[in-house]
């Protein structure tokens, strides 16, 4: 045999075993907590996943129904009760694009703690934990199963004394500081904010360097403190719970939709959010007594006179806050004062650069304009949250399109100086301002187009999940995406497991893999195994990106056998269909877990998603087994290897 053979055939033997590994990139270690035991006869039991660098573990309270979630299955027995469900430590939130909801989840240092009452002294709590481990840079996901025991030998008194934290989030955190920073930059190039800047430094520039130096930073470090006051007083009043409370529940969301709105309308003019006049004159005068007094007086009515133009910015990042951390309102306040504070302290140390700065004029009023529409924009956060959290469905994906991309056809009328807002007329001409206009005309029709077919994929994070219809522009009658959708409706009649599951954009397939089999056999083409999951937030991304495009959709529905096996479903079969595991001599009796205990022990693997192609004949692998795989291209090319396997054998 030559080199080159064998070469080949060891690349093709380490490609196709990189693809059948047992992955288990997660460890647990359980303790017990028995600091509340003498008062109340309460033992915590906790369960501390460590996982590898990357990966990271869904938390236990996500909601059901918008993502995946953490399961602890207790076994009962006379010797415990529960207490209260189950907490959660050091756990965080972002947001996933394929839910379209905020998850939470855990890497390293968080835990699970459930609190349990001892009713008797042969203690013994068992049970076992299902949940879903996730890499984002792997771009893979992985339903697993724990079982746990606490006590085994029950006259050891042995247990450990744990001082664990509150429960916390972390909610993308350095975002919110960039964002909160961003925004203290926004509100200087405000109308009521950058004509003070020449004002305020004139008085600093006329005392001599080393005083106006002290003098601008204590200036500076006052404005800081007077706006981190603020978010110290809202952390203040922020409890454990709250900020869990805030993020899901109706109505903290109303109040945050119609604050935005007003602070919407407020930057677009409709009105001021000002200032009773009497405190701003009281302060005033109270900034002429000098010293370090008078500079922080200076600084208070500074801030008290742009409020106007800084209390809408302020009012959103605190409501951006609200829903994380304890401490995260302090530093979105301290980020966005020393952005604020910034330019008027480095001003004041070099009052020569004053010159460099553009002129103010009406380009600082279009600016505020849009920054009102933006919020308006935005507020339908608030407003989705309420309306997907409680099943409402009032707001589908094109009725947000339809007025996202009005409110930006409104403003770009206005950027054009077509229209009058409160502010009058957009009286700014030239090069900058028509691409301006351009631009915000541009995605307003963008957005539209997303009524018309237009799957506006890279703005899906951010829109209700996409209707398997569209407005056809010819007609104007709703038409499926794909003309054979409600055609394939009888061929699941008499299909297995077809009153649990549905394949998307009207594809065919099967969801029992025996069937499957024998269905291609009669058809005479290969089987595309498709190892997935409810939970699987990577499969749900494989399905909406690359799955709808027709030349995907042509192969999967013509020249394959499409199988699609639950590896997390919690169906229980009849007893008869149950059976004992070779891989782990467990007793499977789901439809999830005889999947997950096929995929393992057949082909050596329990990621999701996971694409095998099978030769129903030989029942045998034909083409290297591929993962997460979001290249159309690429994932053509794989189904199209299979296909050639297939004929060639």
């Amino acid at each position: 045999m030559s080199k080159k053979a064998v070469l080949f055939f060891l690349f093709f033997g380490l490609l196709f075993s990189s693809y059948s590994q047992i992955l288990e990139p997660i460890s647990w270690e359980f303790k017990v907590d028995s600091s509340n035991y003498s008062d109340s006869k309460k033992l915590d039991l906790i369960f501390e996943p460590t996982t590898e660098v990357g990966w990271y573990i869904y938390s236990s309270d996500n909601d059901p129904e918008a993502g995946p979630y953490t399961m602890f299955d207790f076994d009962e027995n006379a010797t415990y009760s529960l207490d209260e469900n189950i907490k959660v430590k050091n756990v965080k939130t972002k947001f996933d694009s394929v839910w379209l909801a905020d998850v939470r989840y855990l890497d390293n240092g968080g835990a699970f703690i459930q609190s349990i009452i001892k009713n008797n002294n042969n203690l013994s709590v068992s049970g076992f934990i299902s949940y879903q481990v996730c890499s984002e840079i792997q771009k893979m996901c992985i339903p697993l199963e724990t079982d746990f025991s606490f006590f085994k030998e029950i006259d050891s008194k042995e247990v450990l004394s744990v001082d664990y934290l509150n429960v916390k989030e972390n909610e993308s955190l350095l975002s919110f500081v960039l964002f909160s920073f961003l925004a203290g930059f926004l509100a200087i190039l405000t109308p009521c904010v950058f004509p003070m800047i020449p004002i305020t430094v004139s008085f600093f520039a006329n005392k001599t360097q080393k005083n106006s130096t002290l003098d601008a930073l204590i200036y500076g470090l006052s404005i800081i403190i007077i706006f981190t006051f603020f978010g110290v007083f809202l952390s203040l009043l922020m409890g454990p719970q709250t900020a869990n409370d805030i993020a899901t529940g109706l109505v903290p969301n109303i109040i945050f939709f119609t604050l935005f709105l007003i602070f919407g309308a407020s930057l677009i003019g409709f009105f001021e959010l000002t200032l009773p006049s009497g405190i701003i004159t009281s302060i005033d005068k109270k900034s002429d007594q000098g010293g370090f007094i008078g500079l922080f007086f200076m600084a208070l009515t500074l801030v008290l006179v742009s409020f106007s133009c800084t209390g809408p910015l302020v009012g959103s990042i605190l409501v951006q806050s609200a829903s994380g951390l304890k401490i995260q309102p302090v530093l979105g306040m301290l980020a966005f004062s020393t952005a604020f504070a910034t330019p008027f302290t480095l001003l004041a140390i070099f009052p020569d650069k004053l010159k460099s700065l553009p002129k103010s004029g009406g380009w600082m009023i279009t600016l505020r304009v849009i920054l009102g529409f933006i919020a308006i924009i935005f507020s339908f956060k608030f407003l989705g949250v309420v309306d997907k959290a409680y099943h409402f469905n009032l707001l589908s994906r094109d009725i947000i399109l339809v007025i996202w991309s009005a409110l930006l056809f409104i403003l770009a009328l206005y950027v054009f100086g077509m229209i009058k807002l409160p502010e009058g007329y957009n009286l700014n001409k030239g090069i900058v301002n028509s691409m301006l206009g351009v631009s915000i005309l541009l995605l307003s029709l963008t957005l539209l187009s997303g009524i018309f077919g237009n799957r506006l994929t890279y703005l899906a994070a951010y829109l209700p999940p996409q209707s398997p219809t569209y407005v056809d522009i010819k007609t104007f009658k709703r038409t499926p995406f794909f003309s054979d959708y409600l055609e394939n409706d009888t061929f699941y009649d008499n299909i297995k497991f077809a009153d649990i599951f549905e394949l998307p954009h009207g594809l065919k397939g099967f969801f029992d893999f025996d069937e499957g089999m024998s269905y291609a056999k009669e058809v005479n083409k290969p089987v595309l195994l498709d190892f997935t999951g409810h939970g699987c937030v990577n499969c749900r991304d494989i399905e909406a990106r690359v799955w709808p495009d027709q030349r995907v959709r042509d192969i999967l529905n013509n020249d394959y056998v499409l199988v699609s096996l639950y590896v997390d479903d919690k169906t229980v079969l009849s007893e008869e269909n149950w059976y004992v595991s070779s891989y782990d001599g467990k007793v499977k009796k789901s439809i999830g877990r005889q999947n997950s205990d096929f995929q393992i022990s057949r082909f050596q693997n329990n990621a999701q998603p996971y694409y095998v192609v099978i030769n129903p004949f030989s029942d045998q692998i034909i083409s290297p087994p591929w993962g997460y795989e979001l290249n159309i291209e690429k994932y053509i090319d794989n189904l199209k290897k299979g296909i050639d396997a297939f004929y060639e054998n």
